[in-house]
This record gives C-alpha cells, structure tokens and sequence, in this order.
C-alpha cells in the first residue's frame, strides 16, 4: 500500500465535490493563483461525510448510524481504516501549524500580525513531511497535488495556499483547501471522523508501538452543533472523550502480549487527571490555555485490542453518558 498516493484519492474525491457542488452544499472558490478552495461550511451529511474522508486520504471510510444516549436519538458514524498509520497520523493529524503574518504599521512602527493560522490536517501533511512525526513514518506521497483541510471560518488566501504549494513541492494550480468551522454540521461530523486517528495518537504518546497496529474501527456520537466554534470545540471533544469507542488489531509477538496490554490500559480519557468534567468547563479552568490540560485527556472512551497472533483481547475505559449529556445540553 505504500505506493499508493493519498494526495491523489483526496484530490479525486475533492473533485466529486467540485463537481456536484449543490448537491454537497460546496461553494468552490477559484483563486487567482489557479488554487481551488472548497467552503464546506454548510455542506450536506453526505458532503461532511467526504471532508473526513478527505482528512484520511481517501484510505478510511465513514459511515453513518444513531446512539440511543439514554433515551435520547443522537446520530453517530463509524469510521474504518485498514491503513491507520498512513490515514492517521501521516494525514489526518492536524499537526502542520500554518501561519501567515504582515507587516503593519502602527504607531509609526512596523510590526508583524498574524493574517491567517490554522493548524492544517489532511494528506498535503505527507508532501511537506515538516513534522517530527514524519521521522517515525517511512510513507512518502509522490502525488503531484496537495490537498489539505482547515478546521476555519476564515478561508486562506493567494499567499497562504502558495505556502501550502510551496512546503508540498506542487504547482498552485494542483492545491487544495477544504475548509470548515467547527460549529457546523461539517465540523461535528469530520471531527468525530477522527475517533480513530485520536486513538492511535494517544497510543503514540503513551510509548505503545503503534507500527505494531494493523486495522482500526471506532464509533462515536456526532455533537449537536453548538452555537459558536469554543462551544463546538468542547461538545466535539466530549463525543470522543466521552462516547468514542475504537477497536485495534495488533500483529504481536504472543511473549510482549501482557506488556502491551498493561500499556493499552493508560489509553483511554478516563486516565487522565483533567477527565470528569465536560471539556469547556475544564478549558475555562485552564483560563483556555491547552498547555495546562493533561494532554491525556484526548483519548477514546474505550479501546479493546486484538493480538492476531494469539487472537487473544483486551478493552479498557469506559462510557460516561452523564459527561456527554451534561456537554449536549440534553434534558
């Protein structure tokens, strides 16, 4: 699967989009550098489906169904990957930090301000290869386009998407930006498209061996839209954190099976110091600063692990539906 171009079946599926934009609910932007933005903002289910499916780099596929969350009918999706470490954390990772700042004037002095960040996910991250996690995976995409996905409100300009071509090595004219708020429907959806990929980045910070991971599954609610992005962030976050079920198997040798499942067992949210609340009261006790959250905290609710070579399993976590309600605003 390594020669497969990830930037190629994103750009194919970004260009179903393109092409039926009224039925996704699109509205395709040209730029004058010939860069194509897709304003996903208020996108269908079906075209929300595809942006996480985008984000995965056309190797995860999502699927729609319900929760029964104590007697109330929330929807959920399922999302399921034969290629984690290359969907994952080679693509849908919102690892690249992209930053555009100006000079401006004031007070009779020249000062730099900040005209564009988002951290960007997407497979474009496997042509920049800019970050420390690309030293751990050996994939590399020769696609000759760059497609990437930004979490934003504030859609990226000519200089932004030439910094994109720039790092991706491609022609402007062959980059993409698919982008969204959080508080749409868009966002609800491609943020808990990413149960899997959260799963097997907590599994990467714990010091699991994550080459180790040969499929991944995982579920989880789809957060009612919030009525602004802090809102959404929070409600997002607890549909994983709170909700998210996600299954692994692992190719291990059968001697460091009870090793592995002793470490499975600091994945899941419940292990964190920051857990039991939902996550914008605790954002708001951190006075918004991510850096005094217990990094932990954004884990799956639950993990169960099967070693294929002895078919032996493990789950760890739980389901807390008092937290998630409580997020929802549910009554």
């Amino acid at each position: 699967m390594h020669h497969i171009k990830i930037n190629e079946l994103a750009r194919n599926i970004a260009d179903t989009i393109i092409n039926n934009k009224e039925i996704y609910g699109a509205n395709i932007v040209k730029l004058a550098n010939d860069s194509t933005i897709l304003d996903m903002t208020k996108s269908s289910w079906e075209g929300g489906k595809l942006v996480g499916e985008i984000c995965m780099g056309g190797l995860g596929t999502i699927i729609f169904s319900h929760y029964n969350l104590d007697g109330h009918f929330i929807p959920s999706l399922t999302v399921h990957t034969s290629e984690p470490l290359i969907s994952c954390m080679a693509s849908q990772l919102a690892g690249w930090n992209v930053k555009l700042k100006k000079e401006v004037e004031k007070n009779g002095e020249l000062k730099k301000k900040v005209v564009f960040q988002s951290l960007g996910s997407g497979p474009a991250r496997a042509k920049s290869r800019g970050e420390k996690i690309f030293d751990e995976i050996e994939y590399t995409d020769s696609s000759d386009c760059a497609v990437i996905v930004f979490e934003t409100a504030k859609l990226p300009n000519e200089e932004v998407m030439n910094i994109i071509a720039d790092k991706c090595g491609v022609e402007t004219n062959q980059t993409y930006a698919v982008c969204a708020p959080t508080a749409c429907l868009t966002g609800s959806i491609q943020v808990a498209a990413r149960i899997v990929e959260t799963g097997v980045h907590k599994l990467h910070e714990i010091k699991f061996p994550i080459e180790l991971i040969r499929d991944g599954y995982g579920t989880t609610t789809i957060a009612p839209i919030a009525k602004d992005d802090l809102g959404a962030m929070g409600r997002t976050n607890d549909s994983i954190s709170a909700a998210g079920m996600t299954y692994y198997t692992i190719d291990a040798e059968k001697e460091k099976e009870e090793e592995l499942f002793a470490l499975l067992k600091e994945g899941p949210a419940n292990t964190s110091s920051s857990y039991g609340k939902p996550f914008i009261e605790t954002f708001k006790e951190a006075n918004y600063n991510f850096y005094d959250i217990d990094p932990g905290l954004f884990a799956p609710a639950t993990y169960t692990l099967t070693n294929i070579r002895t078919g032996r399993s493990i789950t760890v976590g739980k389901i807390n539906h008092e937290l998630l309600k409580k997020s929802y605003g549910l009554y």
